[in-house]
């Protein structure tokens, strides 16, 4: 029975922890790492630092590492994006010449 007791309080722990970790990740205003950053948007870390220097990542310089507001890294990311339709959409003035210049 000491063996199932201390099994269940295992078990119980392991639920707390993982409900406490759920939590945390839904938590908007928490700061993430270059590391955890590049996972979320699935790019490298040396990426990140170059988003940061060159297309405004909105990031905190601590010592020699960045840290991330979670909700200003999604903001940031679906402006990014918005900005990529935008260019999408438009039509590229050479190809649009190649089309009206063509040989038939």
């Amino acid at each position: 029975m000491e063996r199932l007791d201390q099994l269940q309080s295992t078990v119980n722990l392991i639920s707390i922890t993982v409900q406490k970790n759920a939590a945390a990740k839904t938590d908007t205003e928490r700061l993430l790492d270059l590391t955890e950053a590049a996972q979320i948007i699935r790019k490298p870390v040396g990426t990140m630092r170059y988003y940061i220097h060159h297309r405004s990542l909105p990031a905190t310089k601590v010592g020699k590492s960045y840290l991330i507001r979670y909700s200003l890294l999604l903001e940031w990311v679906s402006e990014f994006d918005k900005q990529s339709e935008e260019v999408k959409q438009k039509p590229d003035p050479m190809l649009e010449n190649r089309k009206r210049y063509r040989k038939n």
